[in-house]
């Protein structure tokens, strides 16, 4: 299986459902859905370049799986709020949502 294949997931409950994957230009993408107020969806994303920023946030090493690593730290990642976390790293991901 390629990095571009594999989809882990953050968080999986209450209604709320949030995913990341890396894309086939090597962006990582965090997708959610969350079903609490009518459906609302979601999409982060970090170009590749900005990835290294976000393994060493997790305590991991060059090289180390970015989605292995994100997957580990789903729950306080997601509590924390996923793009207020990016942006506390010094990342400005991309955003769309629709409803």
């Amino acid at each position: 299986m390629s990095l571009e294949d594999k989809k882990v997931s953050l968080y999986a409950a209450n209604k709320l459902w949030v995913d990341a994957r890396i894309d086939v230009e090597g962006k990582l993408l965090i997708q959610g859905q969350d079903l609490n107020n009518g459906e609302y969806e979601y999409m982060l994303s970090v170009p590749e370049a900005e990835i290294p920023k976000v393994v060493a946030a997790l305590d991991g090493a060059p090289g180390d799986d970015v989605l292995e690593l994100l997957a580990a730290h789903g729950p306080e990642i997601v509590r924390f709020g996923e793009m207020r976390w990016l942006k506390s790293l010094g990342i400005e991901p991309g955003f769309s949502s629709y409803r």
